[in-house]
């Protein structure tokens, strides 16, 4: 199989700045692969939460965002996320270390229907029994686990009964993404003991773009990624996972009216700090300013039509090698 459905449905992608794309942006490259919505969201390397107000506010129709508890304390990242509800924010992107620690924040999300996307590591084990209570405590809530539910190994399952029961949830719901972070043989195996659990009705894929370009993948080849991992959907599995999922899932929910969101809420004093990893990562480390400026050309010369973003920079390198002195 080599063609995408239309329309698709992206159910993670990454709008921010300067780390990651205008909402303008990333809507060009969704009308360039016939994405029709996008769920989309930021990081704490950049906490830039005004962005996503201002792109859900100015595309209602396209975009559902998700923002981040930010605070110094427990108090003020609960002030936080009632702010970012309240302004039309679709759900809350939150480290399963916070899920585990504060699980106030969960309570919130659940009286408001609001989604948390939750991240970290070896299947969200460290936050697995919070994400069942508050599964059963609020019936209909969801939760959404991007990066394949932070990878894991298939004997975990037997190992940690906790995690197979959050992963047999019905309102449990994997995104594939960050295809290309993982070793590939190990995160097919994974994908196959958690399409065991899902099924085929609550997988998901996500872009994860523009992160995708930073390990020489392209828009559409994350897409097109299930298709030579030997898991062998049918075609109306594939177009679950691609398109059907998604939009009943996520982008059928309810969500508030987009308003503006007060700038106090981003917070770029406690922004973490990185370098942006390319090809793969800790080859090449850029300040995200210069990364920036990269993509700015990048896509302004037709993006991933034009060929491959590691083929873009190294002839930009190519060509500013030529003007320096001897």
């Amino acid at each position: 199989m080599s063609e995408l459905p239309k329309p698709l449905f992206d159910a993670y992608g990454h709008v921010a700045l300067p780390r990651f794309l205008s909402g303008e942006e990333f809507l060009r490259v969704m009308d360039r692969n016939g994405v029709h919505e996008a769920l989309v969201c930021t990081a704490e390397t950049c906490p830039d939460l005004g962005e996503l107000a201002r792109t859900a506010a100015r595309w209602p129709g396209r975009f559902r965002v998700a923002g981040l508890p930010t605070g110094a304390t427990p108090e003020e990242r609960l002030a936080s996320v009632r702010e970012q509800l309240a302004a039309g924010f679709f759900g809350i992107r939150i480290g399963e270390g916070t899920v585990a620690q504060e699980p106030a924040l969960l309570d919130v999300l659940g009286r408001e229907g609001a989604v948390p996307l939750v991240v970290g590591s070896d299947g969200l084990a460290v936050a697995a029994p919070n994400l069942l209570e508050f599964l059963d405590r609020y019936p209909d809530a969801l939760v959404l686990a991007p990066h394949f539910a932070s990878g894991g190994t298939p004997e975990m399952f037997s190992r940690m009964p906790g995690i197979d029961r959050l992963f047999r949830h019905p309102r449990f719901v994997v995104i594939f993404s960050r295809h290309g972070m993982f070793r590939r043989s190990e995160i097919i195996d994974w994908a196959c003991a958690v399409i065991a659990r899902t099924g085929w009705e609550r997988v998901c894929w996500g872009s994860e773009y523009p992160v995708a370009l930073y390990r020489d993948e392209s828009y559409a080849s994350t897409a097109l990624w299930i298709d030579g991992t030997g898991l062998n959907p049918t075609e109306e599995e594939r177009q679950a996972y691609l398109s059907d999922n998604a939009r009943r899932l996520i982008f059928a929910r309810p969500v508030r009216p987009a308003k503006p969101l007060d700038e106090r809420w981003s917070r770029p004093d406690l922004k973490s700090h990185a370098p942006v990893w390319l090809f793969p990562t800790g080859m090449i480390d850029l300040p995200e300013e210069v990364n920036r400026r990269l993509v700015e050309a990048y896509l302004a010369l037709g993006g991933d039509q034009t060929g491959s973003y590691r083929e873009f920079v190294a002839r930009t390198i190519a060509e500013a090698a030529t003007r320096l002195e001897p």
